[in-house]
């Protein structure tokens, strides 16, 4: 997959789709801790489930947030670098 490069407003996009699905995440947790009755689970085991499934859903999310910054970052970078090389011939300051 070719990296395209982000603008702000995309970066913007793709932070508030990510924190929207996060707490989407722990909304759904929160509902889940509890049963239809009001009463809270006791159930170690179907916790420790919840708790796992949340944990991989809210690394997804926080991977997707690293993986924006650093695209958007990358080509800033490189744009920086090319106009050094333009200014500079061969990138130096001298």
């Amino acid at each position: 997959m070719v990296k395209q490069e982000l603008t702000k407003e995309q970066l913007g996009e793709i932070y508030a789709i990510a924190t929207i699905r996060l707490h989407d995440v722990v909304t759904e947790l929160y509902e889940s801790l509890f049963l239809n009755d009001g009463d809270p689970r006791v159930d170690g085991g179907n916790v420790a489930n919840l708790m796992l499934s949340v944990r991989m859903e809210v690394n997804q999310e926080l991977d997707l947030i690293n993986e924006a910054l650093h695209q958007y970052n990358e080509f800033k970078l490189n744009d920086k670098s090319s106009q050094e090389k333009i200014l500079f011939k061969d990138g130096l300051d001298s």
